[in-house]
């Protein structure tokens, strides 16, 4: 009873304060948007796919949206120049991110890069990425691997297409993407031969997919503190446990690499070779903070989580979809492989040096970022201070929601949204095809500002190297009974936007033999 009372009680206050906040802010003239209940605000307006609810809403209200979310301000957009503002013009004010239960549970309590709060501890993350792992000469120093690895998936597609099964590429795309990264993380090959082994590898990716997941969702304890109190759906449950097992996982990775560092110091006398160090190798081996000798081990776990997940989940989806819009659309499989013919020819394999001469291709690429991309929100944004967009007063601590996929659909910049057409990116003066937001933000892969991602170079490779191969070495087609109009373009929500169901398709080899070995 006494309990029942004391909620009664703080539902009332919540109403109370709610009521008074309006007031205090009805003199602002904040964005235009839908009616708000008391208390829960809009919350109800959102449904399984909140990107498709916002977009329209954006329909209906215009370019800047705002809502009440429980006890927060937010604002959504799918408009390029007010996607341009929030993340330039006004950059200095919109370049935090929101404390959110799973970034606080799955990020190392906001620790890493991707999710930290604007500050100085992000600073120094994001300086660490930059000028340590992610610079030209590191990314250079594993391009051997990546051709490796690139090789690996022409050599496993054409076993199977020896043996005339479907190749499922949501499988073998994964199993590429994962292989790069941990190579160029862990030291070491997750699938094929030579590799850590297929249960540790499975647990690797089932852990990622559970991450995205878990970040993805938009969980009703971020906007209404009692939720999390009763938590009777057991999300927050779920996070601890995905905590917990995330933790042991890079925990391992880190106890085997002290050990492996011990071992080689000893045999080598101290003597490291810099261009044989993986990135935790090199994380291990930087100062910490404050005088310390060395980083603290949470926050070499926050960094190698960052990596897994921006390198692994993204392009392997992105790559998936562009497999399915190509296989759907003969027509432009066909102008793919002519222009592979033409730069590549058919007596030797897709380098790296030949990506950017890959026009065609790279228009594929920003087709399919346009129509399906990675996630269908970018991470949010806070703003850090009060501020005016387009005349209209955003409070501070309000969240920001750039909707990628509604940018990708939005009428008043394209026309035929639904329809898979490459050749809309096309130049007029012939020059390259760039895989960003451009001048245009007409597309939004990677975002911009501060809070761009810092591995779209190695991104944009990994999806433009493992498309040319596949489409260089072999035709595709959907399976028998099935017509290429046919292929399900169903997608999951979440952090990232994979499709529903895995692709499946059939793989005839079109090189010479000698050219898969």
């Amino acid at each position: 009873m006494e309990f029942r009372t004391f909620v009664s009680a703080l539902f009332g206050v919540g109403i109370v304060a709610n009521i008074v906040y309006q007031w205090l802010i009805k003199t602002k003239k904040l964005p235009p948007g839908p009616p708000k209940w008391p208390v829960i605000g809009n919350l109800l307006q959102l449904g399984q796919f909140p990107h498709r609810d916002l977009a329209s809403l954006c329909d209906k209200y215009g370019p800047l949206v705002y809502l009440r979310l429980g006890s927060v301000d937010a604002i959504t957009t799918n408009n390029p120049e007010v996607i341009r503002e929030i993340l330039l013009r006004q950059d200095d004010v919109f370049a935090s991110r929101p404390r959110t239960v799973a970034a606080v549970h799955l990020a190392y309590g906001c620790g890493d890069v991707a999710l930290a709060p604007l500050g100085s501890h992000w600073k120094r993350m994001r300086r660490i990425c930059m000028e340590n792992l992610l610079t030209t000469k590191r990314l250079e120093s594993f391009t051997k691997h990546r051709a490796k690895e690139a090789q690996h998936l022409v050599q496993d597609i054409w076993v199977l297409a020896q043996a005339q099964k479907l190749v499922n590429l949501k499988e073998v795309l994964g199993a590429f993407s994962m292989n790069n990264v941990t190579r160029m993380l862990l030291g070491k090959q997750y699938f094929g031969a030579g590799s850590a082994g297929p249960q540790e590898a499975m647990e690797f990716m089932h852990i990622t997919h559970e991450l995205f997941w878990l970040l993805g969702v938009i969980y009703l304890g971020d906007y209404l503190p009692i939720w999390r109190w009763l938590d009777p759906f057991g999300c927050e449950k779920k996070m601890r446990e995905v905590e917990k097992r995330v933790d042991d996982f890079h925990m391992k990775i880190i106890e085997e690499h002290k050990r492996a560092r011990v071992v080689k110091q000893k045999e080598a006398r101290g003597e490291e070779d810099g261009g044989e160090m993986d990135f935790v190798d090199v994380l291990l081996s930087l100062p910490g903070e404050d005088g310390k000798d060395h980083m603290d081990d949470v926050e070499i776990k926050a960094l190698i989580q960052d990596m897994i997940a921006a390198a692994t989940d993204t392009s392997a989806v992105t790559n998936e979809w562009a497999m399915a819009e190509v296989i759907k659309h003969p027509r432009v499989l066909k102008k793919i492989q002519e222009e592979l013919d033409s730069v590549v020819g058919p007596n030797r394999q897709v380098i790296e040096s030949d990506l950017p001469h890959l026009s065609y291709l790279r228009c594929v690429v920003r087709e399919t970022f346009r129509m399906h991309p990675a996630g269908p929100f970018l991470i949010p944004h806070e703003s850090l201070c009060s501020t005016t967009i387009n005349g209209y007063h955003i409070p501070a601590k309000t969240r920001v929601f750039i909707n990628t996929h509604g940018l990708g659909r939005n009428t008043e910049i394209w026309d035929n949204v639904e329809e898979f057409r490459p050749e809309r990116h096309w130049l007029a003066d012939g020059s390259r095809i760039e895989i960003s937001h451009g001048v245009d933000f007409k597309i939004l892969p990677f975002s911009a500002g501060k809070r761009k991602c810092p591995g779209a170079p190695l991104g944009v490779t990994l999806v433009l190297m493992a498309l040319a191969r596949l489409f260089h070495c072999f035709d595709w087609a959907p399976p028998k009974g099935l017509k290429h109009e046919d292929i399900d373009t169903t997608e999951v929500y979440g952090m990232t936007m994979p499709k529903a169901k895995p692709l499946m398709a059939i793989a005839t080899p079109r090189l010479a033999d000698p050219m898969y070995h």
